[in-house]
């Protein structure tokens, strides 16, 4: 393909994202930073001579920077799609996205090298910048943690309908999904603290309580009380074991723990 063609082709690919960055439902820092360092390398490239451009080095290093950027749109554009709370939901499950990120950016940085654009690489590129820009982000997720967790019950309101006049369960539950999507924050601030829960769900499953629906109690003992339920997400019938959390002292706490560990040994 003539490389007048690829390049015009580029430059209106990277109109595209800075469009879509602007309406974007999470990472809007990261994404603006994505298509800033594509406008500078489009804005370069547009300086240049046609004759210059066709040189056969620099053909395939055009080629190759064309197919980068139209991945870098595929990769924006999830993030204008869907609700926004479900998306910043998912974006934290997927702890924001940060490995896609920095391979793009470094795919970007690559591209500008081959194209021998002599443009300050170490400034536009700037890792430090990636770091500032992926807090921005996180920090803005968290800020709407409460309307995140609102939203997201409202989406699972059908699955729940037999629990809605229990005022307690969904106010638990509400809870549960907070806590849920702070863990997620954490787990992306801490790496340490991620390993450590990486671990500690080798050992048990983990079901959070927004997932489970508690119907009929069926046993009760000496601190706590055990319910029909069912695991929604799943489709399962479960037994649904709550503790009174008066009596949550270390030892108890460790004790329940080993039993759950037992119990997923047993039925793994």
């Amino acid at each position: 393909m003539d490389p007048t063609v690829i390049l015009n082709s580029t430059f209106q690919t990277g109109l595209l994202i800075k469009q879509i960055v602007e309406d974007v439902k999470a990472n809007q820092q990261q994404c603006k930073r994505l298509s800033e360092r594509i406008e500078a390398i489009n804005d370069n490239l547009q300086s240049r001579k046609g004759q210059e451009l066709k040189r056969p080095e620099l053909k395939k290093s055009l080629d190759n920077f064309s197919h980068c950027i139209q991945d870098c749109l595929n990769f924006v554009a999830q993030f204008k799609d869907d609700t926004w709370a479900s998306k910043l939901w998912k974006v934290l499950k997927n702890h924001t996205y940060k490995d896609q990120f920095v391979e793009l950016n470094a795919r970007l940085s690559q591209c500008a090298a081959d194209l021998n654009l002599g443009i300050n690489l170490k400034q536009i590129f700037d890792h430090t910048l990636d770091g500032k820009d992926q807090k921005v982000d996180l920090s803005y997720i968290e800020s709407k943690i409460d309307k995140i967790a609102e939203a997201i019950e409202k989406t699972n309101a059908q699955q729940c309908e037999q629990y809605k006049n229990n005022r307690e369960y969904m106010k638990q539950r509400f809870q549960s999904l907070k806590y849920s999507l702070q863990q997620d924050i954490m787990k992306i601030r801490d790496p340490v603290r991620a390993n450590e829960i990486t671990e500690e769900g080798r050992e048990f499953l983990h079901i959070p309580y927004y997932d489970l629906g508690l119907k009929q109690r069926i046993g009760q003992g000496g601190f706590a009380d055990v319910y029909r339920g069912t695991w929604l997400s799943q489709h399962h019938e479960v037994a649904i074991k709550l503790i009174r959390i008066q009596y949550l002292d270390d030892t108890i706490r460790k004790d329940f723990v080993n039993e759950i560990s037992l119990l997923h040994l047993v039925l793994a």
